[in-house]
């Protein structure tokens, strides 16, 4: 077998002893209602493990339907303890999310006030013994919005060391561009609380990451756009022009714009990174052209705390030709995943395709406690929706029938791992070559061109892809990534060598943990369990405390409830 040698890559094969062992527990099997889109672990403590359920109430053949939002807790025995839906307690409002800093879990909800034309974010503490609300929802802030029909989405996430949380809401109108920030504390208290209005287009920029520091400047990370035309039809699209920085001060007021490329190194990609002292970095990918087609390195940047400007750390060539190039089918997908890759061939041949473009996104930062070092993963991620009809004539009925299809397609392909000591200087770069896909689709028959795509709701509501993907942390000296692959890659390849895609998760794919020495970037591999017709792992859904992983497992049915056991690896 062929093997390319790339020497920014530092690429090794299995050759070593496997230093970590794997335990896996099951739980008992849970039966879940119809519906479920997606689910996540948010908690354990010593009281029990806490998970989310969003689920919509209707069924998959009406297009209009109330959606529901549950919290679960079941003992360390996976016993049930309480089942909560909020329903009563958002009435009126949209769910946006729960979230957790310490050991406490927060509700956090919106709602449009079109008479006043104002939009409202709430929040409150759940109490962890039953569910409740541990009082009623606070109100943490008022803002104009016109219509209701304008930008409307929040995320909350926790900084400083997980001690706050940030809120950042889009309050944007048809004329503007309009960011509200605020930090809150653990009693949701605002501490910050700013509206910055941003010069751009609001069709032409998007927000890419907001960061404070801890003397409170706010950092705004942000992607231009121009409109252009492509494809044989000529439809007009958004294509990425250049990546915007700017910091503000408390009150909204800018402090400097930051210019993020250097040189002939143009930033493609950027995530801002909060190291445990409250420094800030910007991490992501750049390319040696000014039309930023292809990648050619890793750069990490400090940021300077006072004023925003980037102090250059290091960066790390890389060969992108060589990158996704080793995969091969494993010629044992089924005959509807074969006609599906057909079609998606077909779809993007007659520019009917929806397609995000491959690119590197940044999954994972972990700091190592031993040194304060950055570990970062990145993954190639790709989302295509696509739709096609056939149709059939009735000789008797002297009419046609039109099949219509929609298909959502998820692609995760190789992985890398960049190694920086605290200053942001990369000590090393390794590649992991994968290929993973899952496809939802559904179909509808009858006398027209055309129909409703049923399975659109579970596609973007943020559960998949189900079962592609990973989750990484620290053990020791060692990050390890828990990842579904196909059988055949039981041993982790070299530069250069095939690697099998894996579409068939429920016969086709193990569950591996892969271990990367932290000093060298060397990986080795080892199979925790085989996933089967009843039990697919979920890596990317797990939650990590110290060195377990609790990870869900769930099937869902057309017609029937959805099926759930949960998962504890233990790493010695």
């Amino acid at each position: 077998m062929k093997k390319i040698l790339l020497p920014v890559l530092m690429l090794f094969s299995a050759g070593v002893g496997f230093s970590q062992q794997y335990k896996i527990d099951w739980g008992e099997e849970i039966k879940l209602k119809k519906g479920t889109a997606d689910l996540d672990i948010i908690m354990a403590d010593k009281t029990g493990l806490f998970f989310t359920e969003e689920r919509r109430n209707s069924t998959m053949f009406t297009i209009m339907g109330s959606f529901s939002h549950k919290l679960y807790k079941f003992d360390k025995n996976y016993g049930e303890i309480f089942d909560k839906d909020y329903k009563k307690e958002l009435k009126g409002l949209e769910f946006q999310s729960f979230q957790t800093i310490g050991n406490d879990i927060y509700l956090f909800a919106t709602d449009y006030f079109r008479r006043e034309k104002a939009y409202k974010v709430y929040g409150a503490r759940v109490d962890k013994s039953n569910g409740d609300l541990a009082g009623d929802f606070t109100e943490l802030g008022s803002y104009e919005l016109e219509s209701k029909k304008d930008d409307y989405e929040m995320k909350v996430s926790p900084v400083h060391n997980g001690s706050e949380f940030l809120m950042v809401s889009n309050i944007s109108a048809k004329d503007r561009v309009s960011i509200v920030v605020a930090v809150l504390d653990k009693s949701l208290k605002r501490k910050v609380s700013t509206v910055i209005n941003l010069s751009f287009e609001p069709n032409l920029y998007q927000l890419e990451d907001v960061q404070i520091t801890k003397n409170n400047r706010i950092v705004l990370l942000g992607r231009e756009y121009e409109e252009t035309q492509i494809g044989k039809k000529k439809r007009k699209r958004l294509v990425f022009k250049q990546y915007s920085m700017g910091v503000y001060n408390a009150d909204g007021k800018k402090i400097n714009d930051v210019k993020v490329d250097a040189e002939d190194r143009y930033i493609i990609s950027g995530k801002l990174i909060e190291q445990p002292d409250g420094q800030l970095m910007l991490a992501g990918f750049y390319c040696n052209n000014a039309k930023k087609v292809d990648i050619n390195g890793f750069y990490l940047n400090k940021v300077n705390p006072e004023d925003g400007t980037l102090l250059l750390s290091s960066f790390r060539e890389i060969n992108s030709g060589m990158l996704g190039q080793s995969y091969e089918d494993a010629g044992d997908e089924d005959d509807e995943i074969k006609d599906s890759r057909k079609q998606a061939k077909k779809a993007k041949d007659d520019d009917d395709a929806d397609e995000f473009p491959n690119s590197f996104v940044i999954k994972s930062v972990d700091i190592n406690p031993a040194d304060n070092s950055v570990i970062i993963t990145s993954e190639v991620s790709r989302y295509t929706h696509y739709t096609y009809t056939t149709q059939q004539y009735n000789s008797s009925t002297r009419s046609w029938t039109y099949t219509t299809y929609h298909v959502h397609r998820f692609d995760n392909k190789d992985i890398l791992i960049i190694n920086a000591d605290k200053d942001g200087n990369i000590k090393w770069l390794n590649a992991l070559p994968k290929s993973q896909t899952e496809e939802i689709r559904s179909s509808t028959t009858g006398s027209f061109w055309g129909s409703y795509d049923r399975m659109s709701y579970f596609a973007t509501r943020g559960g998949m892809p189900y079962y592609s993907s990973y989750k990484s942390l620290i053990k020791g000296d060692n990050l390890i990534l828990i990842l579904n692959d196909h059988n055949s890659n039981n041993v982790n390849a070299a530069y250069g060598d095939k690697v099998k895609s894996v579409y068939n998760f429920r016969k086709r794919s193990s569950a591996y943990g892969i271990s990367i020495d932290l000093a060298t970037g060397k990986m080795t591999r080892k199979t925790i369990t085989s996933n089967n017709e009843e039990t697919i792992l979920m890596p990317r859904h797990a939650f990590v405390t110290d060195n377990e992983l609790y990870v869900p497992s769930w099937r869902m049915h057309l017609l029937a409830k959805t099926d759930l056991k949960i998962a504890k690896i233990t790493i010695k």
